[in-house]
C-alpha cells in the first residue's frame, strides 16, 4: 500500500516535505496556515485556502484555473472532502490520538497519522484517491493539527 508522509523542514515553520513511499512527491509551502499555502505535483501547481475558523478548505488547479476539491466540517468528529464527483469521509480515530481515518461503506480504509502532537512526521495510506487529493488531505490535517500545537 502507497504511503505518504509529509516531514516538517523546520523546527519553527509549518512547510512540509512529503514523500511516496522514501521518494520525494512534493513541498508543502504555508504561508500561514489560517490562509493556505502552495504545492506542485506532477507539473501542476495547487493552492490551498480555508476560511476564518479553519472549517473549510479549498484546492484550486493552478493549471486549469478551477476548484478541484473541498473538504468540509474539517476538524470535527466527521468530515468529508468532496472531489471529481465523489465524497470521501472521514472520522477521528480517538479525542486522545492523532489519527483520521478514511471511511468507506462504513469501514476503516485508510488513514492520517502522527505519532504525537509535537512530532515532526505524519504518514498517510489513503488507497484508491487520486494522488492530489490524498495530498490535500494530508495538509487538512496537518493544518488542522499544526493549528492546535500553536494555540
Amino acid at each position: 500500500m502507497t504511503e505518504l508522509k509529509a516531514t516538517r523542514k523546520a523546527f519553527w515553520g509549518n512547510d512540509y516535505e512529503i514523500t511516496i513511499d522514501g521518494r520525494s512527491l512534493t513541498r508543502w509551502d504555508a504561508r500561514t496556515w489560517r490562509t493556505g499555502g502552495t504545492f506542485e505535483l506532477d507539473g501542476r501547481g495547487f493552492e490551498v485556502r480555508t476560511n476564518f475558523s479553519a472549517s473549510r478548505y479549498e484546492l484550486t488547479d493552478h493549471t486549469v484555473g478551477a476548484e478541484v476539491a473541498v473538504a468540509a466540517r474539517a476538524g470535527r468528529k466527521h468530515w468529508k472532502i468532496e472531489a471529481e464527483s465523489r465524497t470521501y469521509e472521514f472520522e477521528r480515530a480517538s479525542f486522545w490520538r492523532l489519527e483520521e481515518r478514511l471511511m468507506i461503506d462504513g469501514r476503516p480504509a485508510g488513514s492520517i497519522r502522527r505519532a504525537h502532537l509535537q512530532a515532526d512526521d505524519t504518514v498517510a495510506t489513503l488507497p484508491d484517491l487520486p494522488r492530489h487529493v490524498q495530498v490535500f488531505a494530508l495538509l487538512v490535517v496537518l493544518s488542522g493539527w499544526d493549528l492546535a500545537a500553536n494555540a
